[in-house]
């Protein structure tokens, strides 16, 4: 006698099949059978408000520089053919981004510096949401940045950008990148509030000389990654820059860039 389980189990899948299909594409993908349109409407909207709420949250510059159709198309493309990592609502921000910057086809209209604003938008995000606790990090708050090794905190992050990013809104929409690019520091302070600062190259690079031995497994001193900064740039004037650097670090140390010492 044959088991009517497995056949059972198999159409009970074909239905889940055809469930998420039409909630996800439901001018494409037919609903199962038996089920009323009214009651699929409300999922589809749910499901599809759901995530467009999500996208708009983690980009809202984005989404006020595009218009509702443009947005709305990008989101239910998304929603219809990305197929994400992570089944977390958390790291939507990040997966929306990746279809941004890996999967969507670029358009005509679009703003030459829109990639650039997600990555910023999304770095607001990921540095917010990140699970690091500063405050437990082991670190010296008045130890002597110059001479001691110095401790970095995993929640800074050294950016450039073609556009500056931090300033584009509905009122600012630059067609062509300046002449200089734009050198941002973000990071989240001992209060849990996102802080970024504009910088310029040298800053920038020197943050990412602690960033970089700190991936090694080492931390140096506040003089050595001057020294390596001024090998690096041929600096023509090396004493000047040493001195100078004191403030430099301070400013980052103000800022929760720099935690301190070891």
């Amino acid at each position: 006698m044959t088991d009517p389980k497995p056949n059972s189990h198999n159409r009970f899948q074909q239905i889940q099949y055809e469930f998420s299909k039409n909630l996800r594409n439901p001018a494409e993908a037919k609903a199962p059978e038996g089920i009323e349109a009214r009651r699929m409407k409300v999922y589809q909207d749910l499901f599809y408000n759901n995530i467009e709420s999500f996208c708009k949250n983690s980009f809202p510059v984005l989404r006020s520089i595009t218009a509702d159709d443009k947005w709305h198309r990008m989101v239910r493309d998304f929603f219809t053919n990305y197929r994400a990592e992570s089944p977390y609502f958390i790291e939507i921000s990040k997966e929306f981004f990746n279809y941004l910057s890996e999967h969507r086809k670029p358009e005509g209209d679009d703003f030459p510096f829109m990639l650039e604003l997600a990555h910023w938008e999304w770095m607001e995000v990921a540095t917010v949401s990140a699970k690091e606790n500063i405050l437990q990090i082991p670190h010296e708050r008045n130890g002597d940045l110059v001479s001691e090794p110095v401790v970095v905190s995993p929640l800074a992050h050294s950016l450039v950008y073609e556009y500056p990013v931090h300033r584009i809104g509905p009122s600012y929409l630059p067609d062509t990148p300046p002449e200089t690019p734009t050198f941002l520091l973000i990071s989240r302070n001992r209060k849990h509030e996102v802080d970024f600062m504009e910088g310029n190259s040298m800053t920038y690079r020197l943050l990412d000389i602690f960033i970089e031995h700190l991936h090694e497994g080492r931390q140096i001193t506040g003089k050595q990654a001057l020294e390596q900064l001024i090998e690096e740039t041929n600096f023509p004037q090396p004493e000047q820059l040493l001195n100078g650097g004191q403030q430099i670090l301070t400013s980052l140390l103000e800022r929760d860039i720099l935690l301190g010492t070891a």
